[in-house]
């Protein structure tokens, strides 16, 4: 697999022609989901293949939205089928990066490791600082896109989300993670209680 020519593919990719009012899945977006793959990765011991295969997939992930806003992934997933064998790829390879991307559909279940890291990785920024900008960008993103919250809606949607919705699936973001989700949802629940 050419790893650096399909790299580099892709970013010239994300970085000229997304919509611009992609606050929330613009480029930066997938520069940290890579960055936090390859973090999750090291720590639970994959190999250098491995490392490859999970990378690549990140750096694709969200490519759906060159395409469209909603049901993304599967876009993604016919851009790494179509692009993929010209870098050398193997069919074996492009269907595992085809898995991985379509597990971050939040209603799929990551079944192997790097289908679980990639998850973790993809909703990171749940157990760190800087929660609430992030936050911000993707709820001015999903008005751009039709759907607006009033604030206590807003804050009703991401204590549900965050206490309901999402796990972290790894060890790694387990461990690094939680602790600080925990509070994110706490100061969430206080924002609600006092909004009312």
């Amino acid at each position: 697999m050419n790893f650096s020519e399909a790299k580099e593919y892709i970013i010239n990719r994300l970085v000229k022609e997304l919509p611009k009012n992609l606050f929330y899945h613009a480029a930066h977006h997938t520069f940290d989901v890579v960055k936090q793959a390859q973090t999750i990765g090291k720590s639970e011991g994959i190999s250098n293949d491995e490392m490859f295969i999970l990378l690549t997939a990140a750096y694709f992930h969200d490519a759906g939205f060159l395409f469209k806003y909603q049901s993304n992934e599967s876009e993604a997933v016919k851009l790494v089928r179509e692009v993929l064998p010209e870098m050398d790829y193997t069919q074996e390879e492009i269907e595992e990066i085809c898995k991985i991307i379509l597990a971050t559909d939040i209603k799929v279940q990551p079944n192997t490791l790097l289908e679980k890291i990639m998850c973790d990785a993809d909703h990171d920024y749940f157990g760190r600082e800087g929660y609430s900008q992030t936050a911000d960008n993707l709820r001015k993103e999903l008005e751009e896109y039709g759907e607006k919250f009033a604030d206590k809606e807003w804050l009703e949607v991401q204590i549900n989300f965050l206490e309901d919705k999402h796990q972290y699936y790894t060890e790694t973001s387990k461990l690094n993670r939680i602790p600080n989700k925990n509070k994110i949802i706490s100061a969430l629940k206080v924002a609600l209680m006092n909004s009312f």
